[in-house]
């Protein structure tokens, strides 16, 4: 026995991708979709001046595996006043630095700038009060080119 296939007739099958269309695009107008939409900010910040203390140096993965020779060094940061903003109270944790654009310093940024551990770096630690930006910054004026 044969079985028999459900033919839509011909109008339903060109009303169909139309009305698919249509909702396509109205899916799109709602204001998830917007391109206008901000995501992340406008974000601030509280400063709090203190003291990093280079914690370790050493050569990253991807640095031992290119002539770029580029490493990972490690901090904790000490702020002068008591930080407010419970999430980011913890001294002993330890942090990541990065050097020009946010890349892993090279041997020239570590030289430059006499890096070793036990050196210690005058710096503000920016912590996010309001907006959905990155939590915690750095900025090491003696660090800038």
């Amino acid at each position: 026995m044969m079985k028999q296939v459900f033919h839509a007739p011909y109008a339903l099958r060109r009303l169909i991708p139309g009305i698919m269309f249509v909702l396509f695009f109205y899916a799109c107008a709602q204001p998830g979709f917007s391109r206008t939409q901000r995501v992340g900010g406008p974000c601030s910040y509280k400063s709090y001046p203190g003291q990093a203390t280079i914690l370790s140096i050493s050569l990253t993965e991807e640095g031992a595996q290119n002539e770029g020779k580029q490493f990972d060094v490690r901090f904790t940061f000490k702020p002068r006043e008591k930080v407010q903003e419970a999430f980011a109270q913890d001294e002993t944790k330890r942090y990541l630095l990065y050097g020009d654009h946010f890349q892993y310093p090279d041997q020239d940024f570590l030289t430059r700038h006499h890096l070793r551990v036990g050196v210690v770096l005058d710096g503000n630690m920016q912590v996010i009060v309001s907006g959905t930006c990155t939590p915690v910054l750095f900025d090491f004026p003696s660090l800038k080119p």
